[in-house]
């Protein structure tokens, strides 16, 4: 472990590196060699590495990864990204391991790779056919053929895998597109006993609970909208009728043509030409970047794509009430539309060809090509969901999009008895089938097992008898909920409810593997539930479930917010390590889901949009109003009242993981979005504006580039704040921090272990170099404190430094009304807040001096 002054000593040196060499590989050499015994390398560290991905962005700076090697072999994560500049170093993110000579193993291996995939299958529960060689690229690295387990040629190379223990162990390092499941596995497997290692999932699943919608299109067809401003695009005729960016969906905005879409400087021959001469080589929804198309049986393959003729006109109707397959060619148009506006945008901020994007021609700019984005529409393989799978550079990233089941499309009625008869909220599950048309009606029996607690359904059912021709009464908890619903189904179950088993609504249960349920199943609320559970205590309940048609389905493919979510799964995989080394953001705290939720956010925000604006995430498949919750703990806003979460909440276990980790960080950027927004405003241009928004998407991009491997909250905002120092000088540099500081992510925050995710220790305080500047350049407000006097009706507000102006403290409740209001005289740093006579709630209170903002939450009892 480094000291405090041999870190600081290294960010010293960092600073005032210079090396005369301006060959990257030779910098990054000179500067480990000259740096090795402050990192406490050995020089078997530093002599042995690979560089796995460069790329030089416009501004100058070059971002070098590479990967350490022992004994001739790769050794897995031991990776570090340096940013150079004018033949220096100026960022060092350091994933690297220590003493690896005296802790590899013999690099001859026990098992072949044939004998090592039979093994990882057996763990996996996968059962492949011969296993043979169909390549052999060198002595350590093959190519073993798909097996009948996997859609693809299976990749194994001999390796070395670091353990939590500290150990190094001899692996085959293999990658499985799993067949069977929505799986894209890359594994580690024991070259010596066979036991898997490591198993990571290059899939990132994004299954949600859902509730109401509202539809105003006239509205919008007032406002008469236009799509996001385009520059210097190139002329091929193509027209597509879209909800055009930055339209986030149906419900936010009306079904448009758009003419030529494409941005010259990303796509210079249009989105479908691939050979880089003129003229397109597909009239379908394929192209440089994408290929869209429907895959509703499930087959991962190529299924239908409408075709728009010579003229690219992909002019198709969406006139809801409409059943999925009436509108097909409409939903597949837009998902191609808005899978290479993402590519053409991005392309602007740096995730170009040599970072690891997305193209099937690379045109000579380096990186890998043939790996446009496969875009699956409507997909089979399950609903309430979108995923995005991301392999390395060179092979297409993966999007399936997935029909979502709304909250009008089943119906729960309770019919006796007549003390809790009525109709009940319910969430139907995205796995099994949909309520069916013809009404399901039995009595309802409570699952009972074999072990505590005995209604859960997780162990072997004991009355099976009773639940067989009846409606499935079943406790969430304790094993899967496809378990559940298998287990009741095999007892004979006409149908499964299942009990949440935390207060709130109800969620769409989720899973893979369901593929053999043909039940339906919803969950109900906690309360609900033990309303019809004290029921069955003193008799029978009889109940009612049923379904309605197809044209209540809502259909991702239409909803660029999750489009966009989906796509940045890609460019924060192969922007964090590297597009060659995409298995960077696996640790606990890392903060995929939150760049993913920003990026569909930011590309759709409007000129009207203010920072108090609520936005959800997902209103429209969820069935949402507009300002509706979305499917996140909370909206995204800067407003405390409605979104109060910080750094500290992400070791609440009940905050998911990754989702509600990526939402914490989301909030930050949404925050930060907002404060740049306040002082360089609003762009609707997203190619080559430079407002605010403009400003915060480079720097979420930039820092994508700079953090290292397996980041936690405090490298990532490290990397935006390094980001600002070579984009701008650092001349929002205190404006970050204030950001960050509001947020938990202040000074003194120190996240522990990146792969923990309950050891974060939030703060809310500020560098020296920003004590005396707020977010308007104004005196700065710090620390604020809260403490009640258990004896009285009184709280202290206490701040670490006074403000030179008065200011004024406000009492704000949970809905945001302003409850009560007190002076902050200037040059104090306490004042007594008199709650008397409050209601019990949850408040915030917020202090305002001359635009700088504290606010902190106070629990009323």
């Amino acid at each position: 472990m480094k000291t405090t002054k041999t870190l600081a000593t290294l960010l010293v040196m960092l600073k005032g590196a210079t090396i005369v060499a301006q060959d990257p590989a030779q910098v990054v050499a000179g500067w480990l060699g000259s740096q090795r015994e402050v990192l406490e390398l050995s020089a078997g560290d530093v002599a042995a590495w690979s560089i796995t991905n460069m790329s030089t962005d416009r501004k100058g700076v070059t971002y070098v990864y590479i990967r350490q090697e022992v004994n001739g072999l790769p050794v897995f994560s031991a990776v570090a990204n340096f940013a150079l500049r004018e033949g220096g170093v100026v960022h060092f993110g350091d994933r690297l391991q220590r003493g690896l000579a005296g802790r590899a193993p013999s690099a001859i291996p026990a098992l072949s790779a044939e004998e090592a995939m039979h093994r990882a299958c057996l763990e996996l529960g996968l059962s492949p056919d011969a296993v043979r060689v169909l390549e052999v690229v060198s002595d350590t690295e093959m190519i073993l053929t798909p097996s009948g387990v996997s859609h693809d040629p299976i990749p194994a190379r001999l390796i070395y895998q670091p353990t939590v223990d500290g150990g190094l162990r001899l692996a085959w390092d293999l990658t499985i597109r799993s067949t069977s499941t929505i799986n894209w596995w890359h594994l580690g497997v024991d070259a010596i006993t066979g036991s898997i290692l490591r198993n990571t999932d290059h899939i990132v699943q994004c299954a949600h609970p859902h509730g109401g919608f509202e539809r105003p299109w006239s509205a919008w067809e007032q406002l008469q909208r236009t799509p996001v401003a385009m520059q210097s695009m190139p002329r091929d005729g193509s027209g597509y009728r879209v909800f055009p960016f930055p339209t986030e969906s149906p419900s936010h905005g009306p079904h448009v043509v758009v003419s030529d879409p494409a941005d010259a400087s990303a796509s210079p021959y249009g989105w479908h030409d691939i050979d880089g001469a003129s003229g397109a080589e597909y009239t379908m929804t394929r192209g440089n970047n994408v290929y869209a198309y429907e895959d509703i049986a499930d087959l991962d393959q190529p299924g239908y794509s409408p075709d728009g003729g010579a003229s690219l006109s992909f002019d198709f109707p969406f006139t809801p009430p409409q059943a999925p397959l009436d509108y097909l060619d409409a939903s597949i148009t837009n998902l191609f539309y808005s899978c290479n506006v993402l590519h053409d945008v991005l392309h602007r901020y740096g995730f170009d060809e040599a970072s690891g994007n997305f193209q099937w021609n690379n045109f000579g700019h380096g990186g890998a090509g043939e790996d446009e984005v496969i875009a699956e529409a409507q997909d089979g393989s399950g609903m309430n969901n979108a995923n995005f799978g991301t392999p390395s550079d060179g092979s297409s990233g993966r999007m399936q999009m997935y029909l979502w089941r709304t909250s009008s499309d089943s119906t729960l009625f309770v019919n006796s008895p007549t003390p809790i008869a009525g109709v009940y909220t319910n969430a139907v599950a995205g796995f099994g089938p949909p309520l069916p048309g013809v009404p399901i009606t039995a009595d309802v029996v409570l699952a009972v097992d074999a072990l505590d607690p005995v209604n859960n359904a997780c162990e072997g059912i004991i009355n099976g008898a009773q639940i067989a021709g009846r409606i499935a009464l079943v406790d969430r908890g304790g094993c899967t909920f496809i378990a559940k619903v298998q287990a009741l189904q095999n007892s004979g179950a006409l149908a499964v409810i299942v009990v949440n088993n935390v207060p709130g609504a109800p969620i769409a249960m989720g899973g893979t593997g369901g593929g053999d349920i043909v039940i339906p199943s919803v969950m109900i609320s906690q309360a609900d539930g033990l309303l019809i559970k004290q029921a069955l205590l003193g008799g029978s309940v009889n109940a009612t479930l049923a379904g309605t048609a197809l044209e209540d389905f809502r259909d991702s493919g239409f909803d660029n917010g999750i489009i966009a979510h989906e796509y940045g799964h890609g460019v924060s995989n192969r922007l964090t390590g590297g597009g060659f080394d995409v298995d960077c953001l696996w640790n606990d705290e890392q903060m995929g889901e939150g760049w993913s939720d920003y990026i569909g956010m930011v590309l759709t925000m409007l000129p009207g949009d203010e920072a108090t604006t609520i936005r959800g995430v997902g209103t429209f498949v969820r069935d949402q109003a507009t300002d509706g919750p979305g499917i996140r703990p909370a909206p995204y806003t800067t407003e405390f009242a409605v979104n109060d979460y910080t750094y500290g909440d992400t070791n609440d276990p009940s905050l998911s993981q990754p989702h509600g980790v990526g939402f914490v960080w989301a909030t930050m950027l949404w925050d930060m979005t907002w404060a740049l927004i306040d002082v360089e405003g609003f762009d609707g241009d997203l190619y080559t504006g430079n407002a605010g928004n403009n400003v915060a998407i480079q720097l979420m991009m930039d820092g994508l580039k700079l953090q290292p491997c397996n980041p936690g909250f405090v490298d990532g905002r490290d990397a935006i704040l390094l980001a600002d120092s070579l984009n701008n000088g650092g001349s929002h540099s205190c404006l970050l921090w204030n950001v960050f500081a509001q947020r938990g992510l202040g000074y003194s925050a120190d996240q522990g272990s990146s792969f923990d995710r309950f050891d974060q220790i939030e703060a809310f305080d500020l560098p020296p170099a920003c004590l005396n500047v707020g977010i308007a350049d104004v005196p700065l407000l710090r620390d604020l404190q809260l403490m009640p006097n258990p004896a009285t009706s009184e709280v202290l507000l206490s701040l670490s430094n006074a403000s030179a102006d008065a200011g004024t403290v406000r009492l704000i409740s949970a809905d945001g009304r302003i409850v009560r209001t007190w002076p902050m005289p200037a040059g104090i740093t306490r004042t007594t807040l008199d709650l008397g006579g409050l209601a019990p709630a949850l408040y915030v209170v917020e202090l305002n001096v001359a635009g700088a903002v504290l606010k902190e939450r106070l629990v009323v009892q």
